[in-house]
């Protein structure tokens, strides 16, 4: 059974896959208000899950999911945590792979690989037929942290 939930902007999608209660799909949709509510369910999921500082994961979500809306049409996000390591995936329809850029002063964009790079545990992306896929990994904060 998937449990369905529409707010603005996103669809949030909670799928039974292995460990059901530390895994999130979330459908994306181009909507101005698509980050902030990304960020703020994934803050919500993340402390559901017991984990702690979620500042760095919402960061990196942050700079996926904004990527995806400005290049695709729509994305999907999935979250998972697993033996202390979160997992997030977003898919967008666009198949061309990021890469690290050196942003100059003044740019306005250009720093989201830069920062999944530096702030990230592993990162990396791939092709699909429907477009890609870009991933990165953090280690989950204990609450206390």
């Amino acid at each position: 059974m998937t449990n369905v939930k529409m707010r603005t902007g996103v669809v949030l999608h909670t799928r039974p896959l292995g460990h059901a209660d530390r895994q999130a799909t979330w459908v994306l949709v181009p909507d101005a208000a698509v980050v902030p509510m990304t960020r703020k369910r994934l803050r919500r999921r993340l402390a559901s899950w017991g984990v702690g500082d979620a500042d760095v994961a919402e960061l990196l979500v942050s700079e996926l999911v904004t990527n995806a809306m400005r290049h695709s049409w729509g994305a999907v996000m999935s979250l998972s945590l697993e033996q202390g390591t979160i997992r997030c995936e977003v898919q967008d329809t666009n198949p061309a792979l990021p890469r690290v850029c050196e942003a100059h002063d003044g740019d306005e964009g250009g720093r989201g690989m830069f920062l999944m790079e530096a702030l990230s545990t592993a990162w990396g992306s791939y092709r699909m037929s429907t477009g890609k896929v870009v991933w990165f990994e953090l280690p989950a904060a204990d609450p206390g942290d």
